[in-house]
């Protein structure tokens, strides 16, 4: 009865093996690592070593070049049966150590077993010896190295790609829970306010002291109803933030469309100079012009003239929006990119922040008041291009 000797730094590997070789009738002796198999091989020599190649102390690749520069083992076929070392690479150097096969994990018991049978017999049938190494030292050591090198390598990169990973879901959780708190202080504030004055007119409109006093109530309520309507409708914007892969947007003609959407009175079309310019970003990004536009409109009048430019540096590309309104006025610069509860929650800017930032950008306001609005928003490199002409 032929005896085999495994080698496998997995318990569970050399469990699965053990148990398809002994269920075909073949005496099994195990080890957990090259240097405790050339032990046990040198202490009682076996019929045939399978061993696996990725394992402490001595791999795999060691243990057979010291199995066939061993007089009393190198005649005994030598089998790698391996999950980690799968590049054909790894194959030609592994039979040019003197291997008789190499053989990728899992294989079905049917298959292992008839593999390890087919080696048995083509060495019962008088065959003098096992395949010879075809390197000498020198060769082998080197060869060794580049195969290390090239599995360190890989190794490399699979960790680089699960921190990859492991940051990408750390992000959607950190943007999760900062659209939780969103959802949590809209609700609770500024509906709720909201819903109390809602009821507080109901009220007052039940009891009016005439028809006039009524019709303000009236009007009133369905002020604060657009107001709640368009706070869900602001909600609602803010978590699609991150749902949609990036793609390029054409700027140019989304901010064209986003003008088009705006107030029918506004009859100065924008002097929009992106020709070509491409941004690698969430489609969401229309409704960062759209707000900037809205703002112009709403505060600059409905002849206020917008331009909307951008120029390159070492650092990326800095698109510029400007209109010809009244500015922000210097006590409210450092706030108009935040969201104040009360009222419609003054959404727009603090949306245009929160998505920029998200993607990567951002975007400031120095303008001089009195002379205008002027946002610059900053693209980094690798994140924009241009398909048509390029920035002067």
């Amino acid at each position: 009865m032929s005896r085999i000797l495994i080698v496998d730094d997995n318990p569970q590997n050399l469990y699965l093996l053990e148990s398809i070789l002994k269920g075909n009738h073949f005496l099994v002796e195990s080890a957990r690592n090259g240097a405790e198999a050339l032990d046990a091989a040198r202490d009682r020599p076996p019929d045939l070593i399978i061993a696996d190649i990725l394992m402490p102390v001595m791999d795999g690749f060691e243990l057979c070049r010291q199995w066939k520069a061993d007089e009393r083992l190198k005649h005994i076929p030598f089998i790698f049966y391996t999950a980690t070392y799968t590049d054909p690479k790894d194959e030609q150097f592994a039979l040019s150590l003197g291997a008789d096969r190499f053989i990728l994990k899992p294989q079905k018991p049917e298959d292992m077993s008839r593999i390890v049978g087919e080696v048995i017999e083509e060495f019962g049938q008088g065959r003098p010896d096992a395949r010879e190494p075809t390197l000498d030292e020198m060769e082998s050591l080197r060869q060794y190295n580049e195969v290390l090198f090239r599995k360190l390598e890989a190794k490399v990169k699979a960790l680089e790609d699960e921190i990859a990973l492991h940051r990408e879901a750390e992000e959607k959780i950190l943007l999760a829970n900062r659209k939780l708190a969103l959802m949590t202080e809209v609700t609770y504030q500024d509906i709720q306010n909201k819903v109390t004055a809602l009821r507080g007119y109901i009220e007052l409109s039940r009891r009016p002291e005439n028809e006039r006093k009524q019709i303000d109530f009236m009007g009133k309520q369905l002020e604060i109803l657009g107001t709640i309507q368009n706070l869900i409708k602001n909600t609602k914007d803010y978590q699609q933030m991150g749902m949609v892969r990036s793609r390029w947007i054409a700027l140019e003609e989304t901010i064209r469309v986003q003008m088009a959407l705006q107030s029918q009175e506004h009859t100065v079309p924008p002097a929009c100079d992106l020709s070509g310019l491409e941004i690698d970003a969430d489609p969401l990004i229309a409704r960062v012009f759209y707000n900037l536009i809205h703002n112009s409109i709403r505060y600059g009048g409905t002849h206020t003239r917008i331009s909307i430019s951008c120029r390159e540096d070492p650092t990326g590309l800095c698109i510029i929006f400007t209109d010809t309104g009244g500015g922000i006025p210097l006590d409210q610069k450092s706030r108009i990119f935040d969201r104040i509860a009360g009222g419609e929650g003054k959404f727009g800017l603090f949306f245009a922040r929160e998505f920029l930032t998200l993607s990567g950008m951002t975007i400031v306001e120095n303008g001089t008041p009195g002379q205008g609005a002027r946002f610059e928003i900053t693209v980094p490199k690798g994140a924009y291009r241009f398909t048509k002409k390029t920035v002067a």
